[in-house]
């Protein structure tokens, strides 16, 4: 990725990061970012890696955001690396979703939300999808139902903001490079700020 190293730091509290969405979102990453659960890099790193994928691929400011915090349910859970060694669903994509949706539009909540049915999907709609999948990505599949039949499939494809969540699946796939140069935690942060929406 072609931009300047990143080192996650916390951003100034200025006036426009003190509304409610950005201090909760901020609070998760300082709480929770860190953890890993099963790759090769944590919660922090992966985020950064999705939302620069998505902005060098040309996404939206609302599909960048949806793939920065695409898994911030994750973050919202108890103890989401337990519950994938105990062959439990998180339902991380519900939690992020219904987080989002009171600070953002469905454009950035109904990707997050979509994004574990769009691997289902892919593994049922494209050739070799699931080889390339990491062996967590495996292992959660499984959990989450597996692939999708064809009614599933012809249902997921009628519903609204499905094609954006199949691109972050895909950008949830390739980010998880160790050392990946990345834009900043700071940047993304900006992004959500003019983003959200006023009280």
């Amino acid at each position: 990725m072609g931009f300047p190293a990143n080192v996650y730091a916390i951003p100034p509290m200025t006036s426009d990061l003190r509304h409610p969405a950005l201090v909760e979102i901020q609070r998760l990453f300082d709480a929770r970012g860190a953890l890993q659960y099963g790759e090769a890099i944590n919660q922090i790193e992966h985020a950064l890696q999705c939302g620069s994928l998505a902005e060098q691929d040309g996404a939206t400011p609302d599909l960048v955001l949806a793939a920065w915090l695409h898994d911030i349910g994750h973050m919202q859970h108890r103890n989401a690396a337990a519950a994938v060694a105990q062959g439990s669903d998180d339902m991380h994509q519900v939690l992020g979703a219904k987080l989002l949706a009171q600070w953002f539009g469905p454009a950035v909540a109904e990707p997050v939300r979509l994004h574990v049915d769009a691997k289902r999907y892919l593994c049922k709609r494209e050739t070799g999808y699931w080889e390339h999948l990491s062996s967590v990505s495996k292992r959660t599949l499984e959990i989450q139902g597996g692939p999708m039949t064809e009614e599933e499939a012809l249902a997921f494809e009628r519903a609204p903001f499905y094609a954006d969540a199949v691109r972050v699946r895909r950008w949830d796939d390739m980010g998880k490079q160790p050392g990946a140069i990345t834009q900043s935690h700071a940047y993304f942060m900006a992004i959500a700020a003019s983003r959200v929406h006023a009280d």
